[in-house]
């Protein structure tokens, strides 16, 4: 069974505007609500792809609650811990072609709430399980809430996919998750250096550092539109995605990492694995707002995605 975490879940509200005026009353054509925050992405292209997962996440008041519906619209099977500070919410102005996004602050939750993550997790997972973890933590609390997921489960005889940002991604990585999956820009901030997309050496250089200092055995790194890289000890492999119009790129690394993780766990090769989450991605692109990708559309651009063992 695949599991995924998101400890600070939101809801995004599109609001899709002809022009934003000063001091004049903006007029919204139309307003979209999408349940997000990075593990509930991922349940929710699982979905979509097929797949089953079980959504674990923190929802408060009324907001937490049009989450709920949302996901029993889509039909994804979730676990609510209920807290009592409301879900977060992003306002994403769509004004054109171009887009603002505003994002409101969480409010902290108490640690009573915090140890329900960890017996509901222990009530759930079981060896052989995977779950995958993504996102950042609720305002307050310590990066080493991470660390200590990732160790308990890994105790417990469960894979663990890891992907978030900054000290929260290198407080997991001292618990040594079995993968991981920055962007360029995350894993430039987590060796320290500055990486650019077209160093395809230096992107497979500082995942090898992270390898071996943190035995992760899959370190998956994201290249927006140019692909992806992967890393790990039976070789590296290089994703080239086709370039197509973007409508919106949110959520293009979730659907990326929910497709991989979903055919790595029906035991499909990495080679496989790399094309169906390349073709996901990059599905993603083509849908408005959150939408995340269309099975349809991931089926049509699958063999269109190049996969190349290069180390």
């Amino acid at each position: 069974m695949i599991f995924t975490l998101t400890m600070n879940p939101c809801l995004d509200r599109y609001l899709y505007i002809d022009e934003l005026k000063e001091d004049d009353t903006v007029r919204v054509k139309r307003f979209s609500d999408y349940p997000a925050g990075k593990g509930i992405d991922v349940s929710r292209v699982i979905r979509e792809l097929g797949g089953v997962s079980v959504a674990v996440t923190l929802l408060g008041g009324a907001t937490g609650r049009k989450i709920e519906e949302l996901l029993d619209e889509e039909g994804v099977i979730y676990t609510a811990i209920r807290v009592e500070p409301e879900t977060r919410i992003n306002v994403i102005l769509q004004v054109g072609k171009s887009q603002y996004r505003l994002s409101l602050p969480g409010q902290p939750v108490d640690r009573a709430r915090l140890e329900k993550v960890r017996e509901t997790l222990q009530a759930l997972v079981r060896p052989g399980d995977v779950v995958v973890i993504s996102g950042s933590l609720p305002r307050g609390v310590s990066p080493d809430f991470y660390t200590g997921i990732i160790f308990m489960l890994k105790q417990w005889g469960a894979t663990v996919y890891f992907d978030s940002d900054g000290e929260n991604l290198k407080a997991g990585l001292i618990a040594e998750p079995d993968g991981i999956k920055p962007n360029i820009h995350e894993l430039s901030r987590v060796v320290g250096r500055e990486i650019s997309e077209e160093d395809i050496d230096g992107v497979i250089n500082a995942a090898k550092e992270i390898y071996d200092n943190h035995r992760v055995k899959e370190i998956i790194v994201s290249l927006g539109g140019s692909g992806a890289v992967l890393h790990t000890n039976e070789g590296v492999w290089r994703v080239k995605v086709p370039r197509l119009p973007v409508v919106s790129a949110v959520g293009a690394g979730d659907a990326f990492l929910a497709a991989y993780v979903l055919k790595r766990t029906e035991g499909v090769y990495y080679d496989e694995a790399l094309r169906y989450a390349g073709a996901s991605g990059a599905a993603t692109v083509l849908t408005p707002g959150t939408q995340l990708c269309r099975k349809e559309d991931v089926d049509a651009l699958y063999h269109k995605v190049e996969v190349e063992k290069i180390r």
